[in-house]
């Protein structure tokens, strides 16, 4: 008779460990209750993981009640058998639970097997309770620890899958700060790149203007010219004077490049002060005006005597430089030039306007992009990077503002405009 309950014992944990082999999670829960089921009157099962050291509360990791899964709970280890388990004892109480334990009133039996993580060390626990006393404590001992394992097993992978995920997160995290990094650096070299682009672009203005007014006090300082004396010096000292407050302003360019590169910037330096813009606009015109007579070309003025803005000076002198020696060079021989502002409401508009070979409608889109060179060409043969206008575009928006281009077509000149906010 012995013999056979054993095998019939044997016959059961073999096919509850067929039932849940093979899963995890909720579906390996599942599975659990079924098999417990079969061998005792499960009314309440749980699965729970330690809070403190040593441990003094138990939180449900897993709970099943009255036949269903019920909301996780903590509750306090002293005084239950629960806390016995947690000392490291596998506990099984065949009947009269609630007597030895009043906590547990309305059960009647208990089987407890503690668990373990990699360490040896006791997390948690497995137990089970029931309002029905154990009838074969043989076989329910034998069935927890089996299942004690899987459990065990189980929070082992869960920990890992977590330690997995916080991982994976962890690694996620420096991925994007390392790409967070990269980006940044690529952004400083960019920006450092195309601070070097503009600078050695707006050196170029300056220096065809020092080489013009220097062959002009040449010219004045010789012979050649129906002049008098004193008025061939006043010439000559007049562009001396002009080749020493362009060489400043180089020597300002150069400046703002080394200290971007020194603080590491990765934006266009501005440096805003209340200036006289007419005065700036007059300065801008004389500079651009040997190079204009070289072709024969008017540089006409149109600007009250007087327009206060907030800005940077050398900023826009660069800007408006850049658009006034685009027009010389796409304009033809004994053309003008007119270089004008206008306050009104919210905004000043600094527009140069020119009688020159004109936009196609194709290049238009992309007229401001960096190193976009349009059909066009200059006309009297002289150099275009496709510079100067994406180096308008980078201050005019520094400043808050806009740039923009009209041209009615080939041949029909073009006005470009550079909108600031109107901060008198």
């Amino acid at each position: 008779m012995l013999e056979k309950q054993e095998h019939l014992a044997a016959q059961t944990v073999l096919r509850i460990a067929e039932g849940t082999s093979q899963k995890i999670g909720d579906e390996f829960h599942a599975a659990l209750i079924d098999a417990l089921n079969e061998v005792m009157n499960v009314s309440l099962v749980l699965i729970t993981r330690g809070e403190g050291y040593p441990a003094h509360t138990a939180h449900t990791l897993f709970c099943w009640r009255e036949g269903s899964p019920a909301e996780s709970f903590s509750y306090e280890l002293e005084g239950t058998p629960c806390a016995l388990v947690y000392g490291g004892d596998r506990i099984t109480i065949p009947c009269d639970l609630g007597v030895r334990f009043p906590k547990e009133e309305g059960f009647e039996g208990y089987c407890g097997v503690p668990l373990l993580n990699h360490n040896q060390s006791v997390v948690g626990h497995f137990a089970v309770l029931s309002r029905e006393p154990f009838d074969d404590v043989v076989l329910c001992e034998t069935i927890m620890r089996i299942f004690g394992s899987r459990v065990e097993t189980e929070m082992q992978r869960a920990a890992l899958d977590r330690d997995r995920d916080a991982l994976l997160q962890s690694l996620q995290h420096t991925r994007d700060r390392l790409e967070q990094q990269r980006e940044a650096s690529r952004a400083a070299n960019s920006f450092k790149s195309d601070m070097i682009a503009m600078t050695v672009h707006d050196l170029r203005n300056p220096l065809t203007a020092i080489i013009s007014r220097a062959e002009l006090i040449v010219t004045y300082l010789g012979q050649d010219i129906p002049l008098p004396q004193q008025a061939r010096l006043e010439k000559a000292t007049q562009n001396a004077d002009d080749i020493v407050n362009t060489s400043e302003r180089m020597e300002k360019m150069i400046s703002r490049v080394l200290d971007n590169a020194r603080t590491d910037a990765t934006d266009l330096s501005y440096v805003p002060a209340r200036f006289d813009l007419s005065k700036t606009l007059s300065t801008v015109a004389a500079l651009n005006e040997s190079v204009a007579l070289q072709k024969s070309i008017r540089i006409d003025s149109d600007f009250p005597d007087k327009l206060d803005i907030l800005g940077d000076e050398d900023r826009l002198i660069e800007a408006v430089d850049n658009l006034l020696n685009n027009a010389i060079k796409f304009s033809p021989e004994e053309s003008g030039i007119t270089l004008s502002a206008r306050a009104s409401g919210d905004n000043v508009t600094v527009s140069v306007r020119d009688q020159g070979v004109g936009i196609q409608p194709e290049d238009l889109a992309g007229i401001f992009d960096r190193f976009q060179n349009a059909s066009a060409k200059p006309t009297a043969g002289e150099t275009s990077y496709g510079l100067g206008l994406w180096i308008v575009k980078s201050i005019a928006e520094r400043h808050g503002g806009t740039v923009t281009v009209q041209s009615p077509g080939a041949g029909l000149g073009a006005c470009f405009a550079i909108t600031l906010p109107n901060a008198i």
